[in-house]
């Protein structure tokens, strides 16, 4: 595509770099100037007040259940997270107001008052058709009636999923801390703090570029405490957010930023320890946008105690967005009145003078003196709609105390999905296609290595489905650093296939948001190594979504991991860790071992409603097979009898099959008759085929490159042993690579990795 990228000159003329200026606490506005302004109307003054009201009311219920102080549920004992926002209502209410119901939110762990707030707002803006598609038992409802059974729906679902309870919004799966409502744009508070930051970064990735009319004009609001802006994956994300080449017209075609709003909810302290003069060395964290973006992000400092002032913020940001001028920054300065949880006395380390200074700004009570002062609603009324609130958690919290448990039984429902891709909705059809697509070169046999088997499954998929897109590590005009990715950029244009930053933990969250939000990532960690940098990304978050909710959420994302061991490249980009991911529920593991499964294999992982590790060994991208040019898929969890035998099982995959082919034939000359397997998927993995061949041969040996300490071999020794066990004639073998760190020496690393030989002298000790 040429060099878009403007010719780098050296520069070293004396010059003085100057930051942008940030504004702090300008609103200053009457609630009486928004109204005779037009700017708002009344009842949107009052939509304020109970929607601050509903999130004091939530949170001092959950204080009042650890003393048994609560009314409505005195008896039910409560054992779940005690993590209070009482102080902050006004950040959650203020910006919830201004986002429609498909606009996205991500939260913190922290996060009742988002959640409720925006509920609160969504079903507020919701037509009456809308509101009984989501609760169609309220069906014979209409107008307020309607809207009050909706209302007290959501604080039901809320409060049930604090219980753990079968009706709440996750099915009790995911609890308080990882609430969320998908049908309103709401993609989940997050216990790992920052673990939502590039996540909503990603779903601001998807507003960006998708091609849905129905999609189009969304924006992100993404909360996340002050403790958050110093964790390395959030500071990933801002960098990630304001990267030029969304804007850049020489590379893009969507010269539009992200529209994400980034709102630092400040409430001075992380979990015990300060922001400002303690564990950072600004004295706003709005600071931090300069090191990100010429213009500061937009950034700007709001008084947090004022629900006015945050919503005044938020719809300005939000045009800012529209326009295409994201992303934003706000730093919401507000107050955490209550410890870090409540087993948290607070008093080693603030004052009560401090805590009392704050309170004479309370979000809440400030704003009702503010309506009655400037006689807005009248003390009758405001006392009305306070025992409204009241009465409808009460409610809600009684019902959800009475309501099911979910069934023992079902403990592990919902790990994963069994959903799978097979229609495209229409929108995502017609394919742009900006340039020449990609060759794959066959020989004369029809055959082509296994690094273009793989290129020309995501090719296709790519063709088949507008929601796939690729991105990495120099993955876009280079073609990644294998080279497999070459061309994509040519065919599909910097919308779909693009560069990133060294931000491994970025490129995976970032793909977590993009496939919570209906996109289809396929993502590349240069070498399987880094894929400890995104861990986080990948195992607490890509593998958990669709259980903490219940099943509502799919998380369609492809992590592509290459594998180098056995080239010399020392213990940084050799490790196979697979083993690593098979441990973690959630995910699916897939390494195939030739071209044909490779291509038929990456079809599969695009198409499948979970997050897949994908696993390629760079010993294996030049081997050559025969591969159709016509479609094919290979379903997961189906291995593969790569050579029938009668008197021993050999598992493996990766590098480790082809060398377990050669070890058969070796043993085949000497009359030991090897079956070889191949299970191609770890996760799920085919026990049936693997039991039903011990059971034939009496005798089993598994290998793999993984370190054997650890290994996945030892799993499937386990259960080999736990189910077959009367048929074996022997222990069962399992061969891997030493319990060290990968050297580069290359004498080393021959006997650091297993080997034929090793197979064949593990065999001929077995028969």
């Amino acid at each position: 595509m040429g060099n878009y990228y403007s010719d780098l000159s050296p520069d070293f003329k004396k010059k003085t770099v100057k930051l942008k200026a940030i504004e702090g606490y300008s609103y200053s506005k009457m609630i009486r100037d928004e109204i005779d302004s037009g700017s708002m109307k009344s009842g949107e003054i009052l939509d304020l007040y109970e929607a601050m009201l509903m999130i004091r009311e939530f949170e001092e219920m959950i204080l009042k259940l650890r003393t048994g102080a609560y009314e409505s549920v005195k008896s039910y004992e409560y054992r779940g997270p005690t993590h209070l926002s009482i102080g902050q209502e006004a950040t959650s209410s203020g910006a919830c107001s201004v986002l429609g119901i498909g606009d996205y939110i991500t939260s913190t762990h922290r996060g009742h008052g988002d959640s409720i707030a925006k509920g609160y707002f969504a079903i507020r803006g919701m037509g009456e058709a809308e509101l009984r598609a989501r609760c169609p038992e309220f069906s014979s409802l209409s107008g307020e009636e309607l809207i009050e059974a909706v209302m007290q729906d959501h604080i039901f679902r809320t409060v049930a999923e604090l219980f753990g309870k079968e009706s709440g919004y996750g099915r009790g799966r995911g609890g308080g801390m990882h609430i969320f409502d998908c049908r309103v744009g709401h993609l989940g508070a997050n216990a790992i703090v920052g673990g939502g930051v590039p996540i909503a970064t990603g779903a601001a990735m998807t507003c960006r570029i998708d091609i849905n009319q129905d999609n189009k004009g969304k924006v992100v609001c993404c909360f996340a405490g002050d403790g958050a802006y110093a964790n390395g994956v959030v500071l990933e994300a801002l960098n990630w957010a304001a990267q030029d080449q969304f804007t850049n017209k020489k590379l893009t075609s969507i010269n539009r930023g992200l529209p994400i709003v980034f709102c630092i909810v400040n409430n001075h302290f992380g979990m015990t320890g300060r922001a400002e003069g303690e564990v950072t060395g600004v004295d706003y964290l709005a600071r931090r946008a300069a090191g990100f973006d010429n213009d500061n992000m937009h950034a700007e400092i709001v008084n947090g105690m004022d629900v006015m002032a945050v919503r005044d913020a938020l719809a300005r940001a939000k045009k800012m967005l529209l326009d295409g001028k994201g992303p934003v920054l706000l730093e919401l300065d507000t107050y955490r009145y209550y410890g870090h949880s409540l087993s948290d006395p607070r008093n080693e380390y603030r004052t009560k003078d401090e805590e009392e200074r704050w309170k004479d700004v309370d979000p809440v009570s400030s704003f009702r003196r503010r309506l009655l002062d400037e006689k807005i609603f009248s003390v009758a009324e405001l006392d009305a709609l306070e025992k409204k609130v009241a009465r409808r958690n009460a409610l809600a919290a009684a019902r959800a105390a009475e309501s099911p448990d979910p069934d023992p039984a079902e403990v592990i429902k919902y790990m994963y999905s069994d959903e799978f891709s097979k229609d495209v909705p229409a929108p995502y059809r017609k394919i742009d296609i900006r340039g020449p697509e990609p060759t794959v070169k066959r020989d004369s046999e029809g055959r082509i290595n296994y690094r273009d088997a793989i290129k020309e499954g995501i090719l296709e998929e790519m063709k088949r489905d507008a929601r796939v897109v690729v991105y990495g590590e120099d993955v876009a005009d280079y073609g990644g650093a294998f080279k497999l990715t070459k061309g994509l950029l040519e065919c599909f244009g910097r919308g779909r296939v693009f560069n990133t930053p060294i931000s491994e933990a970025c490129i995976c969250g970032t793909g977590v948001g993009m496939a919570m939000t209906g996109y289809r990532p396929v993502v590349e960690l240069m070498y399987m190594d880094f894929a400890l940098m995104a861990s986080d990304q990948i195992s607490n978050q890509a593998a958990k979504w669709h259980y903490m909710t219940g099943g509502k959420m799919n998380v369609p994302l492809v992590i592509r991991c290459s594998v180098g061991g056995g080239k010399g490249y020392g213990g940084q980009h050799s490790q196979s860790l697979e083993s690593l991911f098979c441990h973690i529920p959630g995910t699916y593991v897939a390494y195939p071992s030739n071209p044909y499964d490779a291509k038929g294999l990456i079809k599969t992982a695009i198409r499948d409603q979970n997050p897949v590790v994908f696993v390629e060994g760079q010993l294996l991208y030049n081997v050559k097979g025969l591969v159709p040019q016509e479609e094919y898929l290979i379903p997961f969890g189906e291995a593969k009898i790569a050579r029938e035998g009668r008197d021993l099982t050999i598992i493996a995959w990766g590098p480790a099959l082809p060398d377990s082919l050669k070890a058969a034939e070796i043993l085949s000359a000497e009359g030991i008759s090897a079956e070889v397997i191949d299970p191609r998927t770890l996760v799920p993995f085919d026990w049936e085929t693997v039991f039903a061949s011990v059971e034939k041969t009496g005798k089993c040996i598994v290998a793999s490159q993984c370190v054997d300490i650890g290994s996945f071999t030892g799993e499937i020794v386990s259960r080999i042993v736990e189910n077959c066990f009367d048929s074996l004639d022997a222990p069962v073998v399992k061969i891997g690579a030493k319990n060290g760190v990968a050297p580069q020496a290359f004498s080393l690393e021959a006997a650091f990795l297993p080997s034929v030989e090793d197979i064949v002298s593990a065999a001929r000790k077995l028969i």
